[in-house]
């Protein structure tokens, strides 16, 4: 009897189990609907890819493609100029749009963004730290960038591990304090940076610092490339491969720890993923905002909550939103348009808009 009763028990947690997995890899549904959203998925690289080729011959200087071998001076100029613009560029617009898409899903809120960690906050107070020492040196500026980025995303995580007692993001009230811990890393950097654009001396590098505040892929080359596209390329990989358990831990927490998924293991690789693609994208070219935030909400609305679907269409929509902003700014305009502004010129109205579609939906 005893022995009935523990393989009922086995069995309910088994049918629990191939229940939950069956949810997870099959979320969609197999639908005319579905199909429909499968197929909608392959615009996304194609939007990307021809974006990224009109991005690299429309500019301040239009090339035709066959310039490229036939003039020295244009090919100088697509190869070596904007090539690894455009590959920063795109690294950058589809980490920041994974990071968005990664915390979202992560504390459950849809307004949640890169910046909620303070990671954005800290790169920025390393970036000016080091224009402010060292003058404006490129790799000192990504550099300590990165790593004071690093030291935000520790502190925030120290930080509400001593108010929660234990990291987990199970319970509401440790994901309340993590981001209230978050806000408050934030806060400090900021505050470091205004100190620091104080005693800046206001005939070189104050002005230094305020451009590369308001976020620029100005200058960008094949070095600057070499150093940061491997922490990028670590976070677009790591979380495409987290796509089966963020639908896990899209149903809840009890059920992901039904299903065996590790929810306090695989919360904090989806921080570090997250906070390695922020800073890397921020060290290179200045606080970039808007693009983390917006690109899931629109993939959202076209492929729907399967991060199985999510997940590239949010890494894709972030890359090429990224270019169209980046090609605007440089091009509509003798002097360079700081790419802070056009992301928010672009990227308002765009959340707005998905704002007032939801609220209407309700």
């Amino acid at each position: 009897m005893e022995k009935m009763k523990k393989l009922s028990t086995k069995n309910s947690k088994e049918f629990k189990f191939i229940n939950y997995l069956l949810i997870a890899l099959n979320l969609g549904g197999k639908s005319e609907n579905t199909k429909k959203i499968n197929y909608t998925l392959t615009l996304f690289p194609l939007i990307f890819i021809i974006s990224f080729i009109l991005s690299l011959f429309i500019g301040r200087l239009w090339f035709e493609p066959n310039s490229i071998f036939t003039d020295s001076l244009a090919k100088n100029i697509l190869l070596n100029v904007r090539l690894p613009r455009l590959i920063a560029v795109s690294l950058s617009g589809a980490c920041l749009a994974l990071s968005g898409v990664a915390l979202q899903n992560l504390f459950k809120n849809y307004l949640a963004g890169p910046n909620i960690l303070g990671v954005t906050s800290g790169s920025a107070f390393g970036a000016v730290l080091a224009i402010l020492l060292i003058s404006y040196n490129p790799y000192a500026i990504q550099i300590s960038a990165f790593l004071s980025g690093i030291v935000a995303m520790a502190l925030t995580y120290t930080v509400g591990k001593k108010l929660n007692g234990s990291l987990r993001t199970e319970s509401e009230s440790s994901i309340i304090n993590l981001v209230l811990a978050g806000i408050a890393v934030s806060a400090l950097f900021s505050a470091g940076v205004g100190l620091i654009k104080y005693v800046a001396n206001p005939t070189d590098k104050l002005q230094a610092i305020t451009y590369w505040l308001l976020g620029s892929f100005t200058g960008i080359r094949w070095d600057d490339v070499y150093i940061t596209v491997i922490p990028l390329i670590i976070c677009i990989i790591g979380l495409n491969l987290l796509k089966w358990q963020f639908n896990i831990l899209s149903m809840g927490e009890e059920n992901a720890k039904s299903l065996g998924l590790n929810v306090k293991k695989y919360s904090v690789i989806i921080i570090l993923l997250a906070t390695l693609g922020t800073s890397s994208a921020t060290a290179m070219a200045g606080m970039v905002q808007w693009i983390g935030l917006v690109s899931p909400h629109i993939a959202r609305l076209v492929v729907g909550v399967d991060n199985r679907r999510l997940i590239p269409a949010s890494m894709f929509t972030g890359a090429s939103l990224l270019l169209i902003c980046d090609t605007i700014a440089r091009s509509l305009t003798p002097s360079e348009l700081p790419l802070s502004v056009m992301t928010s010129i672009i990227g308002v109205p765009i959340l707005l808009k998905i704002l007032i579609r939801n609220q209407n939906k309700l």
